[in-house]
C-alpha cells in the first residue's frame, strides 16, 4: 500500500498543474463570452438614449424631390388652445409629457446635395439632455411632443426651402402639431428677422431672438442664445458687493450710435465706465475671443467682467445675444437696452429680480438711472444674476430642461412649478411642508393674497374691478381668467 501510494503521489504533482490549465482556459473563456453578451446587451438598452453624430453609412438616407411639400409660414395666431392637440398627452400620474424624438437621416436633393451638416455639438447635446430626462419616450405612440432630429439652431447653416420640405416628411409632423424645433440664430442678412425663417406651420419654437412683433405668448418658448464659453471658462462665484467699475460694455461691433453713445457715457462719468472693444493687437495663437481691449490695454474675457457692477446689453443684428449668459455667469447685473426684445424664459423668470431693463431712447441717462438703485438691491440682483445662469443657463441641458419644464406646467397646471421654484436660489425657497398640519394658521404677511377675476367679454368693468383690487397692500398676484375662446384678451 505504501509503494502504491507512493507511486501514486509522484504522478500527482504531474497531473494537477495540467488539470488547472484546462479549466482555467475553460472559465476565461466562459468569463469572456459572459462579458461580451453584456457589452452586447447594454449597448442595445442603452442605445437610443445616446445621440450621436453617425457617419453616413449609419445614418438612413432620405430624397427630397423638388416638388416636395412644403409646410405653411408659422402661424402667429397660434396659441395652445387652438393649435397644440392636449389629447395626444393623456392622463399621466406624474404629470409629465412624454418627448419623442425622431431617429437621425441625413437628407439630401435630387441632386444628392445634402440638405444641412451633421448636427452640432450644441443640438447633440440638447437631444441627448431629452433623451435621458425623465420627459423621454422611445414609443412614439405615447408621446405628447415630438422634437425632430434635425438641427436648426443656427439659420446661417441651413437651406431654408429643403429644411422645410425635411420637416414635412416626419411621420407625424401633422401641420407641425406638438412638434418643438430649438432655434438660437434666427434670421440672415439683411433682415435679420427676430424668428426661425423655416416654413413650419404650427410647430411650436424655442427661440433665441424672440421680438414682441414674433412671439407667440403662451405658445412659443424665448430661449437664452448659449455661449461656448459656459463651458470652456470656469468663473468661481464672486460675492455681492461693489467692484471696480460701474458700468462696462464689452459687445463688439456695436453699431456707430449705441458707441458713440457710450463714448460719451465714459467721457462724462470717467473710469467708472470701461468701453471695451474687439482686440486688434494680438500676438498669433491668442484666441481673441477670450480677450478685449480698450485702447492699448488688454483683458481677459469673461473674467473683466467680473470687475464691473453693471454690465450693458446692447442688441446686435440679432436681438438675442450670447454675452448676456457671460454677465450673468459673472454675477454682474445685465443691463438691457433692446426694444421689443423678449428676455429668455420670461414667461416663469422674473427679471427685475436680476436686471435693469431700460428704453433705447432713455440710453444718456443710464448712469444716472443706475446710479438711484439701492446697494442692498444691487447685492440682491448680482446674486440672483448667478443662480439664473446655475439654473438655467450654464448648460444646453439646462435650457432644454427649462424649455420642457415651461410646455409641462401648461399642459397640467395643477401641477406647475411655483413662481417662488422658479425664482427662489435654493437658499431662500420657502420650506414646503406636505402635511397641512404643520402650516401656519396665519399666512406671512409678505406672500399676500391671490386674487381670481372671471371675465369673459366685459372689458370695462375688468379694468374697474382690477384697478380696484390693486389698491390693497397685501395683494400678491391677480389671475385674469379669460372664457371667451373666440376672443383674444385685451393686451
Amino acid at each position: 500500500i505504501m509503494c502504491a501510494s507512493a507511486k501514486y503521489n509522484t504522478r500527482g504533482p504531474a497531473l494537477i498543474p495540467r488539470m488547472k490549465t484546462k479549466h482555467r482556459i475553460y472559465y476565461i473563456t466562459l468569463f469572456s463570452i459572459v462579458l461580451l453578451g453584456l457589452i452586447a446587451t447594454g449597448m442595445f438598452q442603452f442605445w437610443p438614449h445616446s445621440i450621436e453624430s453617425s457617419s453616413d453609412w449609419t445614418v438612413e438616407k432620405r430624397k427630397l424631390p423638388a416638388d416636395s411639400p412644403i409646410p405653411e409660414r408659422g402661424d402667429l395666431s397660434c396659441r395652445m388652445h387652438t393649435c397644440f392637440d392636449v389629447y395626444r398627452c393623456g392622463f399621466n400620474p406624474k404629470n409629465k409629457i412624454k418627448v419623442y424624438i425622431y431617429s437621425l437621416k441625413k437628407y439630401v436633393d435630387e441632386y444628392g446635395t445634402s440638405v444641412s451638416n451633421t448636427i452640432s455639438r450644441e443640438y447633440n447635446e440638447l437631444l441627448t439632455a431629452i433623451s435621458d430626462s425623465e420627459f423621454y419616450t422611445d414609443d412614439v405612440n405615447r408621446a405628447c411632443l415630438f422634437v425632430p432630429s434635425i438641427d436648426v439652431l443656427n439659420q446661417n447653416a441651413l437651406r431654408i426651402k429643403e429644411t422645410a420640405q425635411a420637416l414635412a416628411q416626419l411621420s407625424r409632423w401633422d401641420r407641425g402639431t406638438n412638434h418643438l424645433l430649438f432655434n438660437m440664430l434666427p434670421g440672415g442678412p439683411p433682415d435679420y428677422n427676430t424668428a426661425l425663417d423655416v416654413p413650419r406651420d404650427r410647430a411650436l419654437l424655442a427661440g433665441g431672438g424672440f421680438s414682441t412683433w414674433t412671439y407667440r405668448q403662451g405658445y412659443d418658448v424665448s430661449i437664452p442664445v448659449y455661449s461656448p464659453l459656459s463651458g470652456e471658462v470656469d468663473l468661481p462665484e464672486r460675492g455681492p458687493g461693489p467692484r471696480r467699475y460701474f458700468i462696462l460694455s464689452s459687445q463688439m461691433a456695436l453699431h456707430p450710435e449705441y458707441r458713440s453713445e457710450l463714448e460719451a457715457l465714459q467721457a462724462e462719468n470717467g473710469e467708472s465706465v470701461l468701453i471695451l472693444d474687439k482686440c486688434t493687437n494680438l500676438s498669433d495663437g491668442v484666441p481673441a475671443v477670450r480677450k478685449r481691449c480698450h485702447k492699448n490695454q488688454v483683458f481677459d474675457y469673461p473674467q473683466v467682467l467680473q470687475e464691473s457692477t453693471f454690465c450693458v446689453i446692447l442688441r446686435g443684428a440679432r436681438l438675442g445675444q450670447a454675452v448676456l449668459s457671460d454677465v450673468l455667469q459673472a454675477g454682474c447685473v445685465p443691463v438691457i437696452i433692446a426694444d421689443s426684445y423678449i428676455l429668455p424664459f420670461s414667461e416663469v423668470l422674473d427679471w427685475k429680480r436680476a436686471s435693469v431693463v431700460i428704453p433705447e431712447e432713455k440710453m444718456p441717462e443710464m448712469y444716472s438711472i443706475l446710479q438711484s438703485v439701492p446697494q442692498r438691491q444691487i447685492e440682491e440682483m448680482q446674486r440672483q444674476a448667478r443662480w439664473f445662469w446655475e439654473a438655467y443657463f450654464r448648460s444646453m441641458k439646462a435650457i432644454a430642461l427649462a424649455t420642457l419644464q415651461i410646455i409641462n406646467d401648461r399642459i397640467y397646471p395643477y401641477a406647475a412649478i411655483s413662481y417662488e421654484e422658479w425664482n427662489d436660489p435654493p437658499a431662500v425657497k420657502w420650506s414646503s411642508v406636505s402635511n397641512p398640519l404643520f402650516l401656519p394658521l396665519i399666512p406671512p404677511q409678505s406672500q399676500g393674497f391671490t386674487a381670481i377675476v372671471l371675465t369673459y367679454d366685459r372689458v370695462e368693468s375688468l379694468f374697474r374691478v382690477i384697478t380696484e383690487v390693486s389698491k390693497v397692500p397685501s395683494l400678491s398676484k391677480l389671475l385674469v381668467v379669460w372664457n371667451n375662446q373666440n376672443k383674444n384678451p385685451p393686451e
